[in-house]
């Protein structure tokens, strides 16, 4: 597994599931279970497969902790250098 496209794959997650939700852990959690990878999606599957079971796992098990927290849970922030557009 190539670590490099699993951060940016789970940075894409957070980011869409951050700007589709109210903004609580709990519409995170929500927008992060609506999220589907797609069926003819095979590049790099098993990076984009586990990047978004890692983010819902963390928001779903960790939800009353701050969104910081859980953020550096998964090694992420919200950091312009960690979200570059």
């Amino acid at each position: 597994m190539n670590y490099a496209i699993y951060l940016k794959h789970l940075r894409l997650y957070l980011r869409q599931a951050i700007e589709q939700s109210d903004g609580s852990n709990r519409g995170i959690a929500e927008a992060l279970e609506e999220i589907r990878l797609g069926r003819w999606d095979l590049f790099h599957r098993q990076e984009k497969q586990r990047a978004l079971h890692d983010a819902r796992r963390a928001f779903e098990e960790h939800r009353h902790w701050p969104r910081e927290i859980i953020l550096s849970h998964l090694g992420v922030s919200l950091d312009d250098e960690q979200f570059p557009d």
